[in-house]
């Protein structure tokens, strides 16, 4: 018994050892992942590359007509499970970080029918204040005030856009690496996992003018877990049993590499826009 014990004990030892050192590496990651001061701030990839673009076509207009989901994984309901549906507004927020010079207007398209409907009922409410007005006012004065009567709610037209970007999240690869160790004995067991996912989107950058696409980007970003389980079952007295279990799981944020893989995607399709 004393034996099994020891034996139990120098494995139980590497293999925490073992499963340490993943965990380490795991904590790392995750430690680099969750960076947010200014030299990891979100656009630092596309940020020389937006400027030098719009540098040499200042004062346009950009939009992001859509951004799909084209990896293929698993679905419920019809929506994804492997990333975020946020790459549109994700796209938008890195845009906006990156136009600190104002070389462009960033135009917001997937909102244009509720524009619409606010600015018909911007005309409604104006067309009932004329309305008061002109029947209010003597009547000799009525057909001047047609269409004369300053509007309540001002409106002005809504600017078509320059560019258009389309992106897509075209692959989610699970696994590209996954392994682990294990051992026990006499009850004592331990072991650890780690696997690595990655996530890739393709943005297009397109001339309204020619519908041309004038510049694509690729980006990629891998996504890391790592886990470790121990468990005792050991029979300390005839009617008396230990049992024992502990697990850390360390997973990456999908979403926080989805939009790191926008950002280089982003970086690269400028830069090809601009050589």
């Amino acid at each position: 018994m004393a034996y099994l014990q020891k034996c139990a004990a120098t494995i139980l030892c590497v293999a925490l050892a073992g499963c340490a050192q993943n965990m380490e590496i795991g904590k790392r990651h995750l430690s680099s992942a969750n960076t947010t001061d200014s030299e990891e701030r979100f656009g630092q990839h596309s940020s020389e590359a937006t400027s030098s673009f719009f540098g040499k076509h200042k004062s346009k207009r950009v939009a992001v007509s859509g951004f799909d989901d084209l990896s293929g994984a698993r679905v419920e309901n019809g929506t994804s499970t492997a990333v975020a549906a946020s790459g549109r507004i994700l796209t938008h927020y890195i845009l906006m970080e990156n136009n600190n010079k104002n070389h462009y207007t960033l135009l917001d398209r997937s909102v244009l029918n509720e524009l619409l409907n606010e600015r018909r009922l911007a005309g409604q409410v104006n067309a009932t204040n004329e309305a008061e007005v002109i029947n209010a006012a003597p009547e000799f004065m009525r057909e001047g005030l047609a269409g004369n009567v300053p509007p309540i709610v001002a409106t002005e037209d809504l600017l078509p856009s320059d560019y258009l970007i389309y992106g897509a999240v075209v692959g989610y690869d699970k696994r590209l690496k996954d392994d682990g160790t294990g051992a026990g004995i006499a009850g004592y067991n331990v072991s650890n996992r780690h696997s690595r996912d990655q996530v890739s989107v393709i943005l297009e950058l397109i001339d309204v003018q020619t519908g041309a696409i004038v510049g694509i980007g690729f980006g990629s970003q891998l996504i890391e877990s790592t886990s470790v389980q121990a468990g005792i079952f050991a029979q300390l007295r005839v009617n008396r049993i230990l049992e024992f279990e502990q697990a850390t799981i360390l997973n990456d944020p999908t979403t926080l590499a989805l939009i790191r893989a926008i950002d280089m995607a982003l970086g690269e399709m400028f830069q090809d826009a601009t050589s």
